[in-house]
Order: C-alpha cells, then structure tokens, then sequence
C-alpha cells in the first residue's frame, strides 16, 4: 500500500510539474509582443530614429546643486551659464559603455560616451531652462544649443536654425573646445534631430543647417 502511494503521489508530482510548465509555455505564446513603448518606459529609454538610447533628462534636482555651483558667478548672464555647463562636461572623460549610463552615473563614474554625456549636458541645461537639441548619426550623438544673445561667441560658429532658432554645436567628446566649434559632423551625416525639451523627434526638413556644414 506504501508503495503504492509513493508512485500515485510521483505521478502527481510529476504531471503537476509537467502541467505549469506547459500552462507557462502557453502563457508566454499568447502574451502579446512588446512594444517601442511599453520597452521604452520600462526601460526608462527613448527610440529615436530606430535606436535606443538612455533617457533621464528631466527636471533633476539632484542636479541643482551642481547647475548652482557652476554658474553662481554667471549672474544670470546666458552664455556664461551655458558654456560652464559645457566646459564641466567637456572635462570628465570619454569611456565606452554598453550599460547606457544615465547622468548621474556619468558625474559618479567620471567618465561616459557621446550619447551619455550629451544627455548629461542637456540634464544641465535644462536646469536652468536652455534649451537644447540632441543630434544623432549612425554612430555619433551631440547637443545642440540655443543662444539668444549670440554675439560673444567664439568665431567660426556651427549651429542649426530650429523655429527660427539658432542652436549653436556642443560637441561634448573633446577634451577642449568652445561652444560652437565644428565637429566634423556634415549635415548629410545627420539622422536624426530630437528636440530634448518637448521629447519629440523633429522632421529633418523643419531643420536648417549651416551653410557651411
């Protein structure tokens, strides 16, 4: 009789064990595929032009003290704010990354790629409401930002026309530069154009570059 029950309760087991395994099989080739979206928010990215980046550019407060210590001596002076921005960035090293670390991690880590870093300057800017695009190629990414009062800057000058806009280049992988200065990037590189205030991805034709890009 023991050893009856022994191989009834096996059975059971075995078909119980053999049951989930099949009902969890089921599940997951009903469960609808993922979307951008839903990969996107859960993922805390965003897709532009087919890619994938990290996006964690909000309104950071963890970032204030940092935006204030920077430009406490700007006096409210536009270009003063943004180039410090700028130049801060431009000082923590360049380092590959698969892991797609958000702004936090680039200041933590010291060190980031085009796309992170670039998203890191943007986080800066837009403390203090500058406005600021994010440009990208098939391998390259960098900011673009708005200047209303552009006449102190540093000649020759890069930048594009948005919304009757100039956004002057910040390419944020050198190690020394100045806003504005010529990345090496031609216009018929350019993919993508994203603008990091609305979070939407702009036409390329409501884009007009320099001349001389």
């Amino acid at each position: 009789m023991a050893m009856i029950n022994k191989r009834l309760f096996y059975r059971i087991g075995l078909y119980s064990v053999a049951g989930i395994i099949a009902f969890a099989l089921y599940s997951r080739a009903n469960v609808l595929p993922e979307t951008d979206q839903q990969y996107c928010k859960r993922k805390g990215m965003v897709k532009i032009h087919d890619r994938f980046y990290k996006y964690d550019v909000y309104d950071h407060n963890e970032m204030k003290p940092i935006v204030d210590m920077l430009t406490k001596s700007c006096n409210n002076n536009e270009l003063c704010e943004i180039d410090r921005a700028y130049q801060y960035v431009l000082k923590i090293p360049y380092k590959e990354s698969i892991a797609n670390r958000n702004p936090s991690d680039v200041i933590n880590q010291n060190g980031g790629d085009c796309d992170e870093k670039s998203f890191l300057l943007a986080t800066l800017l837009l403390q203090k409401k500058h406005e600021c695009l994010l440009l990208t190629t098939n391998d390259h990414a960098f900011i673009a930002v708005h200047v209303q009062n552009d006449v102190a800057l540093k000649q020759p000058s890069s930048y594009l026309i948005f919304n009757g806009k100039k956004y002057y280049f910040a390419e944020a992988t050198v190690k020394t530069g100045y806003l504005g200065q010529y990345n090496n990037v031609n216009q018929q590189k350019i993919e993508a154009v994203f603008d990091m205030v609305a979070k939407k991805e702009i036409p390329l034709n409501e884009v007009k570059f320099d001349q001389n890009l």
